[in-house]
């Protein structure tokens, strides 16, 4: 997993959320990044989710209700 974080990579996700980033931007991301997620995929930490994602939305639609 981080050999995926490249600077392309950054900019292509932060592109698809709506923000523009400049090459030197990405890189700066990208190296920040890449240590921390070298330390997860070493160690083998997972981060479960409690619940399915989308029965979290599900959750709030039946909330906003009362």
């Amino acid at each position: 997993m981080p050999n995926d974080i490249s600077p392309e990579r950054i900019a292509a996700l932060a592109g698809d959320a709506g923000f523009s980033l400049s090459g030197d931007d990405a890189a700066r991301i990208a190296r920040a990044a890449t240590p921390m997620l070298t330390r997860f995929a070493a160690g083998g930490i997972a981060m479960p989710l409690e619940t399915e994602p989308s029965t979290f939305v599900a959750v709030q639609h039946k909330d906003a209700a009362r």
